[in-house]
C-alpha cells in the first residue's frame, strides 16, 4: 500500500496544528485556573485575643486586631481559638476601614456566607454561626478590596457558644 504524498503532508500539518492546539488549550486552562484563585496581600497585621470561661463555664474568645493595608482578595483570621473550642459558635464582629472599600464575608456553619460592604463611613457588623474545631481553630473573614487598596482596617470579634 502506497501513501499519498499530499495526504501525508496534510496529516503532518494536522499533527503540528494539533500539538499547537493542545499547548494553547493547556495554557488557557492554566490561566483560567489562576484567574479563579483568591489571593491578595495583608501588610502589618496585629492581633490580640483573650479567652474567658473555662472548665465548667462556656468559653468565650474575643479578639481585636488591625491591618495597615489590604490588596486583592486575601483571607484574614479575626479569631484565633488556640485549639480550645470545637462546635458551632455565635460570631459577632465589627470591621472598620480608614480608607478604601471592601466586601467582607465569613462562612457560616450551615453553609452560605454572612457579611457585606465596609467603607470609612460604613462599619460592617457581622453576626453569624460559625464552625470551629481543633483542626481549624481560626475564624477567617474573606476580603475583596474594591479598588486598589484598603488602609487602616480594624476589627473586634467575639465567639461564644450558641444559645
Amino acid at each position: 500500500m502506497t501513501s499519498d504524498p499530499q495526504r501525508t503532508e496534510i496529516l503532518g500539518l494536522d499533527t503540528v496544528l494539533r500539538r499547537r492546539l493542545v499547548v494553547a488549550l493547556f495554557a488557557v486552562c492554566c490561566l483560567l485556573v489562576l484567574a479563579g484563585c483568591k489571593s491578595g496581600t495583608i501588610t502589618d497585621s496585629q492581633q490580640a485575643c483573650k479567652t474567658t470561661g473555662g472548665l465548667f463555664g462556656d468559653k468565650k474568645v474575643a479578639c481585636t486586631g488591625s491591618v495597615a493595608g489590604v490588596r486583592g482578595q486575601p483571607s484574614l483570621d479575626i479569631i484565633d481559638t488556640g485549639g480550645d473550642l470545637s462546635g458551632n459558635y455565635k460570631l459577632d464582629a465589627t470591621i472598620t476601614v480608614g480608607k478604601g472599600e471592601a466586601k467582607a464575608y465569613v462562612g457560616q456553619a450551615g453553609g452560605g456566607q454572612a457579611g457585606g460592604k465596609v467603607s470609612p463611613d460604613e462599619p460592617l457588623h457581622i453576626s453569624a454561626v460559625v464552625g470551629v474545631d481543633e483542626d481549624d481553630d481560626e475564624v477567617s473573614v474573606n476580603l475583596k478590596v474594591l479598588g486598589k487598596e484598603v488602609k487602616d482596617l480594624r476589627y473586634e470579634a467575639t465567639v461564644l457558644p450558641q444559645s
